[in-house]
């Protein structure tokens, strides 16, 4: 009985298992999961081959109909022709090329992301520095009274938008609701 349900386990855990799948990079398939990322985030887009050793034919039942509908005619089957895109293989060489390529594009995004970084800390800085000569001169009711519009950045420590939502939801919160009676 313990091998029986042994059995029935590890034929469960067989079919439930994930078919071999190979990703493809335009017209190659994908080195690894690096190039794919690097792929997709270049083209929005990635295709995923499914190697299926079973292939199991499909027939069309049209045309078995009409085979039954006959009487002497005879219409052979013909497997339709597959419309995969030919998928070349790589060679060493093209693999280190592509490897050695991507690592250059990787050292690139993360120096401009270091520039970036290093650009929003000093247009921070700036703000910060702007904001406590402004915020000397004037108040917040003058600047709510006021038709004028202001920036909100410049009143807020941090630009970013939660921040300013969280601003935003302050001043609905202490606003009185409109009276809707009242006729002008």
């Amino acid at each position: 009985m313990n091998r029986l349900i042994l059995i029935f386990i590890l034929l469960t855990l067989n079919m439930c298992s994930k078919p071999k799948t190979i990703l493809i990079c335009g017209d190659h398939e994908c080195i690894n999961k690096k190039e794919a990322n690097q792929y997709f985030k270049e083209n929005l887009s990635l295709e995923v081959k499914i190697v299926d050793k079973k292939r199991k034919l499909v027939t069309d039942l049209v045309e078995l109909n009409l085979i039954e509908n006959s009487e002497n005619k005879q219409i052979t089957m013909k497997s339709k022709k597959r419309t995969d895109k030919v998928v070349k293989k790589l060679s060493k060489q093209e693999i280190k090329k592509i490897k050695q390529n991507l690592n250059k594009k990787k050292k690139k995004m993360i120096m401009k992301e270091e520039k970036l970084k290093n650009k929003k800390e000093n247009i921070v800085s700036l703000k910060n520095k702007k904001k406590i000569k402004e915020t000397t001169k004037l108040k917040k009711s003058s600047i709510i009274q006021n038709d004028d519009r202001i920036d909100v950045c410049t009143i807020i420590e941090k630009c970013s938008i939660d921040e300013i939502s969280k601003y935003l939801m302050k001043i609905g919160t202490n606003k009185d609701f409109p009276n809707l009676t009242v006729r002008e």
